[in-house]
């Protein structure tokens, strides 16, 4: 598959088909953090993760997926948001982290009790 040249203006590289998904969902305007690439998909700013994460479910929420893993050995903290069309993930070894992530998982459940 052809590669397109990065975007220096949304701070986007992506395949066609993931850049595709991302102008479907409105992602390359509100997450200009965003670095994606086939290999690697990782948010570099929590509230970019944040807010991406909260839109992808208000999105799809039946398709909506969110896993959190933890590798002790080296201490790090992956998590993983995706509508099977898309896959986005914030990695981070901080131990204040998970005082974030207590608030993301919040939030999503907030949503998912709530009637639209």
């Amino acid at each position: 598959s052809s590669h397109l040249e990065p975007d220096l203006s949304s701070g986007i590289n992506a395949e066609y088909g993931a850049l595709h998904s991302f102008q479907l969902l409105g992602f390359i305007n509100i997450c200009p953090g965003y670095t994606f690439n086939m290999r690697k998909s990782y948010f570099d700013s929590w509230e970019d993760f944040y807010s991406a994460s909260e839109q992808l479910y208000l999105d799809e929420p039946s398709k909506f997926r969110f896993t959190i893993k933890y590798r002790h050995c080296d201490g790090k903290m992956v998590l993983k948001v995706t509508n099977n069309a898309l896959v986005i993930k914030y990695m981070s070894d901080q131990v204040q982290d998970a005082k974030k992530l207590e608030k993301l998982n919040s939030l999503l459940m907030r949503h998912m009790v709530t009637k639209s």
